[in-house]
Protein backbone atom coordinates (compact mmCIF):
# COMPACT_ATOMS: atom_id res chain seq x y z
CA UNK A 1 0.00 0.00 0.00
CA UNK A 2 1.39 3.33 -1.24
CA UNK A 3 1.41 6.16 2.14
CA UNK A 4 0.44 9.55 1.83
CA UNK A 5 3.96 11.22 2.81
CA UNK A 6 1.98 13.85 3.89
CA UNK A 7 1.02 11.49 7.04
CA UNK A 8 4.43 11.49 8.37
CA UNK A 9 4.52 14.64 10.24
CA UNK A 10 0.94 13.64 12.01
CA UNK A 11 2.56 9.75 12.59
CA UNK A 12 5.34 11.96 14.96
CA UNK A 13 2.98 13.89 16.49
CA UNK A 14 1.12 10.61 17.51
CA UNK A 15 4.01 8.47 18.71
CA UNK A 16 5.79 11.50 20.19
CA UNK A 17 2.41 12.87 22.20
CA UNK A 18 0.72 9.41 22.59
CA UNK A 19 -2.33 10.93 22.69
CA UNK A 20 -4.63 11.65 19.84
CA UNK A 21 -5.95 14.98 21.46
CA UNK A 22 -2.17 16.11 22.07
CA UNK A 23 -1.10 15.01 18.30
CA UNK A 24 -4.37 16.93 17.06
CA UNK A 25 -3.29 20.39 18.89
CA UNK A 26 0.27 20.07 18.28
CA UNK A 27 -0.21 19.90 14.35
CA UNK A 28 -3.31 22.11 14.35
CA UNK A 29 -5.50 19.85 13.74
CA UNK A 30 -9.06 19.10 14.59
CA UNK A 31 -9.31 15.45 16.42
CA UNK A 32 -11.73 13.76 14.22
CA UNK A 33 -9.31 14.67 11.27
CA UNK A 34 -6.28 13.53 13.33
CA UNK A 35 -7.97 10.02 14.27
CA UNK A 36 -8.43 9.76 10.76
CA UNK A 37 -5.09 10.06 10.35
CA UNK A 38 -4.59 7.30 13.03
CA UNK A 39 -6.89 4.76 10.88
CA UNK A 40 -5.07 5.07 7.96
CA UNK A 41 -1.26 4.50 9.46
CA UNK A 42 -2.71 1.89 11.36
CA UNK A 43 -3.75 0.25 8.41
CA UNK A 44 -0.77 1.29 6.35
CA UNK A 45 1.47 -0.56 9.08
CA UNK A 46 -0.67 -3.18 10.13
CA UNK A 47 -0.16 -2.41 13.45
CA UNK A 48 -2.09 -0.10 16.29
CA UNK A 49 0.91 1.68 16.91
CA UNK A 50 -0.46 3.11 20.40
CA UNK A 51 -2.29 1.17 22.84
CA UNK A 52 -4.29 2.14 25.86
CA UNK A 53 -2.66 1.07 28.91
CA UNK A 54 -4.46 2.49 31.92
CA UNK A 55 -5.34 6.05 31.22
CA UNK A 56 -2.56 6.75 28.94
CA UNK A 57 -1.19 4.83 25.54
CA UNK A 58 2.16 3.48 25.36
CA UNK A 59 4.14 2.52 21.59
CA UNK A 60 3.80 -1.11 20.12
CA UNK A 61 7.49 -2.43 19.03
CA UNK A 62 7.09 -0.65 15.57
CA UNK A 63 6.01 2.32 16.81
CA UNK A 64 8.81 2.61 18.93
CA UNK A 65 11.21 1.70 15.93
CA UNK A 66 9.35 4.38 13.85
CA UNK A 67 9.90 7.10 16.65
CA UNK A 68 13.58 6.43 16.79
CA UNK A 69 13.50 6.66 12.72
CA UNK A 70 11.06 9.35 11.85
CA UNK A 71 13.38 12.77 13.04
CA UNK A 72 16.42 11.73 10.42
CA UNK A 73 13.84 10.59 7.90
CA UNK A 74 11.92 13.91 8.24
CA UNK A 75 15.04 16.18 8.29
CA UNK A 76 15.99 13.74 5.20
CA UNK A 77 12.81 14.81 3.27
CA UNK A 78 12.90 18.35 4.43
CA UNK A 79 16.40 18.57 2.94
CA UNK A 80 15.81 17.06 -0.36
CA UNK A 81 12.65 19.57 -0.70
CA UNK A 82 14.68 22.39 0.60
CA UNK A 83 17.83 22.12 -2.29
CA UNK A 84 17.58 24.97 -4.87
CA UNK A 85 20.55 25.45 -7.51
CA UNK A 86 20.45 29.36 -6.40
CA UNK A 87 19.54 31.08 -3.13
CA UNK A 88 18.52 34.52 -2.52
CA UNK A 89 18.67 35.19 0.81
CA UNK A 90 15.99 38.27 0.39
CA UNK A 91 13.43 36.28 -0.75
CA UNK A 92 14.15 33.01 1.88
CA UNK A 93 11.66 31.95 4.31
CA UNK A 94 13.88 28.73 5.54
CA UNK A 95 14.16 28.36 9.20
CA UNK A 96 17.99 27.56 10.43
CA UNK A 97 18.16 25.20 13.42
CA UNK A 98 22.06 25.94 15.33
CA UNK A 99 22.21 23.46 18.05
CA UNK A 100 24.90 25.04 20.85
CA UNK A 101 25.13 25.16 24.38
CA UNK A 102 23.48 28.69 26.37
CA UNK A 103 26.98 30.68 26.00
CA UNK A 104 27.82 30.29 22.60
CA UNK A 105 24.19 31.10 21.47
CA UNK A 106 24.12 34.21 23.37
CA UNK A 107 27.28 35.08 22.13
CA UNK A 108 26.71 34.47 18.57
CA UNK A 109 23.09 35.39 18.51
CA UNK A 110 23.19 39.35 18.22
CA UNK A 111 25.72 39.48 15.89
CA UNK A 112 23.89 36.76 13.34
CA UNK A 113 20.51 38.12 13.95
CA UNK A 114 21.93 41.79 12.71
CA UNK A 115 22.88 40.07 9.62
CA UNK A 116 19.87 37.80 8.98
CA UNK A 117 18.06 40.94 9.65
CA UNK A 118 19.42 43.01 7.19
CA UNK A 119 20.38 40.61 4.23
CA UNK A 120 17.44 37.82 4.86
CA UNK A 121 14.35 39.27 6.92
CA UNK A 122 12.18 36.31 6.37
CA UNK A 123 14.75 33.89 7.63
CA UNK A 124 14.22 32.30 11.16
CA UNK A 125 16.48 30.84 13.20
CA UNK A 126 16.32 28.04 16.02
CA UNK A 127 18.45 27.63 19.00
CA UNK A 128 18.45 24.02 20.33
CA UNK A 129 20.21 22.80 23.58
CA UNK A 130 23.41 21.31 22.06
CA UNK A 131 22.69 18.42 24.94
CA UNK A 132 23.71 15.19 25.75
CA UNK A 133 21.11 13.12 23.43
CA UNK A 134 22.83 15.27 20.68
CA UNK A 135 26.13 14.45 21.24
CA UNK A 136 25.66 11.09 21.77
CA UNK A 137 24.02 10.81 18.57
CA UNK A 138 26.95 12.30 16.79
CA UNK A 139 27.01 11.78 13.48
CA UNK A 140 23.25 11.38 13.05
CA UNK A 141 21.71 13.63 15.21
CA UNK A 142 23.62 16.29 12.71
CA UNK A 143 21.39 15.55 9.69
CA UNK A 144 18.11 17.02 12.00
CA UNK A 145 19.66 20.10 12.04
CA UNK A 146 21.96 22.87 9.84
CA UNK A 147 24.72 22.46 12.68
CA UNK A 148 26.24 22.36 16.14
CA UNK A 149 28.42 24.39 18.02
CA UNK A 150 30.68 21.89 19.75
CA UNK A 151 34.29 21.58 21.56
CA UNK A 152 36.66 19.55 18.80
CA UNK A 153 36.39 16.07 20.40
CA UNK A 154 32.66 15.23 20.30
CA UNK A 155 32.11 15.31 16.38
CA UNK A 156 34.55 13.12 13.73
CA UNK A 157 35.01 12.98 10.23
CA UNK A 158 32.26 16.27 9.60
CA UNK A 159 32.72 19.39 8.22
CA UNK A 160 33.36 22.51 10.26
CA UNK A 161 34.33 25.73 11.02
CA UNK A 162 36.38 26.77 13.38
CA UNK A 163 36.37 29.43 15.70
CA UNK A 164 39.29 31.20 17.73
CA UNK A 165 40.30 29.42 20.33
CA UNK A 166 39.79 30.81 24.17
CA UNK A 167 41.68 29.80 26.66
CA UNK A 168 40.11 28.18 30.10
CA UNK A 169 39.60 30.67 33.28
CA UNK A 170 38.14 30.04 36.96
CA UNK A 171 35.48 32.44 38.13
CA UNK A 172 34.70 32.24 42.35
CA UNK A 173 33.14 34.85 44.64
CA UNK A 174 35.38 37.79 45.34
CA UNK A 175 34.92 37.30 48.93
CA UNK A 176 35.99 33.88 48.78
CA UNK A 177 39.43 34.59 49.79
CA UNK A 178 40.99 32.80 46.22
CA UNK A 179 44.66 34.89 46.22
CA UNK A 180 45.34 36.53 42.45
CA UNK A 181 47.39 34.00 41.34
CA UNK A 182 46.21 30.96 43.22
CA UNK A 183 48.31 27.59 43.38
CA UNK A 184 47.00 24.44 41.97
CA UNK A 185 46.55 22.84 45.73
CA UNK A 186 44.66 26.34 46.60
CA UNK A 187 42.06 25.64 43.91
CA UNK A 188 41.78 21.73 44.61
CA UNK A 189 41.12 22.22 48.00
CA UNK A 190 37.68 23.75 46.98
CA UNK A 191 34.50 22.22 45.79
CA UNK A 192 33.80 22.86 41.91
CA UNK A 193 31.26 23.44 39.64
CA UNK A 194 30.82 21.50 36.78
CA UNK A 195 28.99 22.68 33.40
CA UNK A 196 28.04 19.05 32.28
CA UNK A 197 25.82 16.56 34.40
CA UNK A 198 28.23 13.75 35.01
CA UNK A 199 25.19 11.56 33.34
CA UNK A 200 26.35 12.89 30.23
CA UNK A 201 29.85 12.41 30.23
CA UNK A 202 32.75 14.96 31.38
CA UNK A 203 33.19 19.00 29.89
CA UNK A 204 36.18 19.34 28.04
CA UNK A 205 38.11 20.92 30.76
CA UNK A 206 37.75 18.13 33.22
CA UNK A 207 38.65 15.52 30.66
CA UNK A 208 42.28 17.15 30.49
CA UNK A 209 42.45 17.17 34.49
CA UNK A 210 41.69 13.74 34.68
CA UNK A 211 44.25 13.27 31.66
CA UNK A 212 46.82 15.25 34.10
CA UNK A 213 45.64 13.40 37.30
CA UNK A 214 43.78 16.15 38.24
CA UNK A 215 40.11 15.38 39.91
CA UNK A 216 38.17 18.31 41.83
CA UNK A 217 35.28 17.69 44.23
CA UNK A 218 32.43 17.87 41.81
CA UNK A 219 29.51 19.64 44.03
CA UNK A 220 27.43 21.13 41.55
CA UNK A 221 26.73 20.83 37.30
CA UNK A 222 24.62 22.07 35.08
CA UNK A 223 23.92 21.92 31.40
CA UNK A 224 23.61 25.73 31.45
CA UNK A 225 26.48 28.26 32.03
CA UNK A 226 24.30 30.82 32.69
CA UNK A 227 23.45 29.13 35.92
CA UNK A 228 26.95 28.72 37.07
CA UNK A 229 27.24 31.97 38.36
CA UNK A 230 24.16 31.46 40.78
CA UNK A 231 25.96 28.28 42.14
CA UNK A 232 29.43 31.02 43.01
CA UNK A 233 28.19 33.50 44.32
CA UNK A 234 28.44 33.27 48.39
CA UNK A 235 30.51 30.12 48.19
CA UNK A 236 34.32 28.91 47.78
CA UNK A 237 33.23 27.33 45.11
CA UNK A 238 35.35 27.76 41.35
CA UNK A 239 33.94 26.69 38.13
CA UNK A 240 36.39 26.64 34.98
CA UNK A 241 35.01 28.06 32.44
CA UNK A 242 36.00 29.79 28.80
CA UNK A 243 37.51 33.40 28.94
CA UNK A 244 34.25 34.46 26.75
CA UNK A 245 31.78 33.45 29.17
CA UNK A 246 34.26 34.25 32.42
CA UNK A 247 33.81 37.86 30.75
CA UNK A 248 30.15 38.05 30.36
CA UNK A 249 29.62 36.61 33.77
CA UNK A 250 31.74 39.30 35.29
CA UNK A 251 29.62 42.03 33.68
CA UNK A 252 26.02 40.36 34.53
CA UNK A 253 27.75 39.85 38.58
CA UNK A 254 30.19 42.24 39.43
CA UNK A 255 30.84 39.66 42.94
CA UNK A 256 32.44 37.06 40.73
CA UNK A 257 36.03 37.76 39.94
CA UNK A 258 38.16 35.60 37.11
CA UNK A 259 41.62 33.97 38.21
CA UNK A 260 43.59 32.32 35.97
CA UNK A 261 44.41 28.76 37.19
CA UNK A 262 47.99 27.30 37.10
CA UNK A 263 47.28 24.81 35.00
CA UNK A 264 48.51 23.74 31.42
CA UNK A 265 45.59 23.45 29.52
CA UNK A 266 44.92 23.40 25.80
CA UNK A 267 42.25 26.18 25.11
CA UNK A 268 38.76 25.34 24.12
CA UNK A 269 38.48 25.15 20.18
CA UNK A 270 34.49 25.43 19.49
CA UNK A 271 33.85 24.81 15.84
CA UNK A 272 30.35 25.35 13.73
CA UNK A 273 29.79 21.52 12.37
CA UNK A 274 27.75 20.68 9.85
CA UNK A 275 26.44 16.79 8.38
CA UNK A 276 28.56 16.18 4.80
CA UNK A 277 24.94 15.47 3.42
CA UNK A 278 24.39 19.49 3.08
CA UNK A 279 27.84 20.62 1.45
CA UNK A 280 26.20 21.47 -1.54
CA UNK A 281 22.41 23.32 -0.13
CA UNK A 282 23.05 26.60 -1.57
CA UNK A 283 21.57 28.08 1.11
CA UNK A 284 23.48 26.17 3.83
CA UNK A 285 26.72 27.32 2.00
CA UNK A 286 24.81 31.24 2.81
CA UNK A 287 24.78 30.16 6.25
CA UNK A 288 28.21 28.95 6.78
CA UNK A 289 29.54 32.13 5.50
CA UNK A 290 27.46 33.91 7.51
CA UNK A 291 28.67 32.06 10.55
CA UNK A 292 32.67 32.53 9.24
CA UNK A 293 31.56 36.73 9.17
CA UNK A 294 30.22 36.45 13.16
CA UNK A 295 33.34 34.27 13.97
CA UNK A 296 35.71 36.48 12.66
CA UNK A 297 33.51 39.89 14.27
CA UNK A 298 32.70 38.37 17.37
CA UNK A 299 34.63 35.32 18.53
CA UNK A 300 38.16 36.92 17.33
CA UNK A 301 36.99 40.65 18.43
CA UNK A 302 34.49 40.08 21.46
CA UNK A 303 34.02 44.23 21.85
CA UNK A 304 32.90 44.61 18.11
CA UNK A 305 29.57 45.81 17.60
CA UNK A 306 29.57 45.57 13.81
CA UNK A 307 29.77 43.38 11.10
Amino acid sequence: MAIDYNLLRPLRALLEERSVTRAAERMHMSQPAMSTALSRLRAHYDDPLLLRQGNSHVLTPLGERLLTALPHALAETDNVLRLQSRFDPATSTRTFSIAAVDYMAARIAPALSRIVEREAPNVRLEFPAADGRLVNGMPDTLRTLDGAILPHGYVVEQPHLDFEPEPWVCIVDAASGVSEHPTTDELLTRSWVQTLPAREGMSPARQQLRFRGIDPSVVASTPHFFVVPALILGTDRVALVPQGFATMAVRMQPRLRVVVPPLDLDPVKDAFWWHRDREQDAEHIWLREVIRRVGDAVIRNPDSGHI
